[in-house]
């Protein structure tokens, strides 16, 4: 299926996506629309992290089943199968309505989730 440029068939876990004006590359992201993320609203589910953003808004992100990754955290996430959400300002926290995810390390500002 196809959004604007982009082609979702065949993807994996790297989609280029349109990224949201204010995103930055690192940050936490939920679904904003149709083949689109961003920083979203507090308490969004958690999708994935934007790995690079090209000059004209699309970008690369980390999806589930990217594997492991290093993600800024509002303070500190218990390790083991926790509940994510974006906090609105490219970082995860624990919050109901997330996404289900496993948190391998977790240390103040920083955890290692599997996407």
């Amino acid at each position: 299926m196809r959004t604007g440029e982009l082609n979702f068939n065949g993807q994996t876990s790297f989609p280029a996506m349109y990224i949201d004006d204010g995103t930055q590359v690192g940050d936490a992201v939920t679904l904003t629309g149709p083949g689109r993320v961003g920083r979203g609203a507090d308490g969004q589910p958690l999708v994935g992290k934007v790995q690079k953003i090209e000059s004209d808004g699309i970008g690369t992100v980390a999806l589930e089943g990217a594997g492991f990754t290093d993600i800024s955290t509002v303070g500190t996430i218990a390790t083991g199968y926790q509940t994510l959400v974006v906090d609105g300002a490219g970082k995860v926290k624990a919050g109901a309505g997330g996404t289900r995810l496993l948190v391998n390390i977790a240390q103040a500002g920083q955890a290692n989730i599997k996407l």
